[in-house]
């Protein structure tokens, strides 16, 4: 996974908490934001399907590793993933992942039948 060039170089240049560096910061995420998207999406649909909570659990430490998998591969693989501002990029996107575990495994306990 790579930061967008446009975006990127804006999001070195000034600080992290500026208010005219929003926009390329929103600009970054956006890619994460899709796949928290399909995420919600999927796991809505096993929600409404009545996949037993374990199965749940299993199938996204799946899709969690594969994720893993991918970043690793292209930080290992590509020179170019091996700068600051795409750490960046990776780090924001984790922390959108992060919330969103978090939010879906309070769904998934409230979703567990008594």
């Amino acid at each position: 996974m790579q930061a967008p060039r446009t975006s990127r170089a804006s999001l070195v240049k000034g600080s992290s908490r500026s208010p005219g560096n929003a926009p390329a910061q929103q600009a970054l995420i956006a890619h994460w934001q899709g796949i928290v998207k399909s995420l919600d999406s999927f796991l809505s649909t096993l929600k409404a399907n009545h996949v037993p909570p374990f199965l749940v659990r299993k199938v996204f430490t799946q899709i969690f590793s594969f994720i893993n998998v991918q970043l690793f591969n292209s930080l290992l693989l590509r020179r170019e993933c091996c700068s600051f501002s795409n750490g960046e990029y990776v780090k924001a996107g984790l922390a959108e992942l992060e919330h969103w575990c978090y939010k879906a495994t309070d769904e998934v306990v409230i979703f567990i039948p008594d």
